[in-house]
């Protein structure tokens, strides 16, 4: 039996009465959505009592599917923390000989420039004192046992670029066996920051 009309309706004109909701249309799953859920349910159930009538491997299935990448991402991380992943160590260079540091270091230098063989003398902590006045200091030890009356000994000069700034030399008199005896003497070069042993000749 119909209902009657509520006065209020027959008042309100048919244009503005208020409309019910209509309930919305489901939106369409995606792809990966409906693989999912075939993964976790299986395929579509008439049995309404199907969630409790599983078996036991529709039962693990979902367990299984949500386990998986858990187990899968904890290896990961296992494998990144044992450092299986990180690039093997790149093999140490080669050690240059002492021809090739100089080539390197002093590029434009004299490459006829021989470095004293002789081991009766030692020059030792020669270094360039910035003064003022700009010297050259270091030690010279006699190796020998007997005294050495004087030995004249050449340096090459080099700027903070190791440029060649010209050769300066120096003589020590009176070097007692095994023992060594400081020296220091000013340079012109007023630029000089390094300095190199050329030669020395024993008296």
């Amino acid at each position: 039996m119909a209902k009657p009309p509520r006065p209020l309706d027959s008042a309100v004109p048919a244009g503005i009465k208020p409309q019910r909701p209509e309930s919305e249309p489901p939106k369409p799953q995606s792809a990966w959505r409906r693989l999912l859920d075939r993964l976790l349910n299986g395929p579509a159930h008439t049995d309404p009592l199907y969630l409790t009538n599983r078996t036991v491997w529709q039962r693990t299935r979902v367990a299984v599917v949500v386990v998986t990448p858990i187990v899968l991402l904890a290896a990961v991380l296992a494998l990144a923390w044992s450092g299986v992943f990180k690039a093997k160590d790149a093999p140490k260079p080669k050690e240059l000989t002492v021809e090739e540091k100089a080539a390197r270091i002093l590029p434009n230098f004299d490459s006829k420039i021989q470095l004293p063989t002789n081991h009766d003398l030692d020059v030792q902590d020669v270094r360039v004192d910035h003064g003022p006045p700009r010297q050259v200091v270091g030690r010279v030890r006699n190796n020998t046992d007997h005294v050495i009356a004087s030995a004249d000994i050449e340096f090459d000069l080099t700027d903070d670029r190791w440029s060649h700034l010209g050769a300066v030399s120096t003589r020590v008199e009176n070097i007692p066996p095994q023992h060594a005896v400081p020296f220091k003497f000013a340079v012109a070069q007023d630029t000089a920051e390094h300095v190199l042993v050329r030669d020395y000749q024993v008296h």
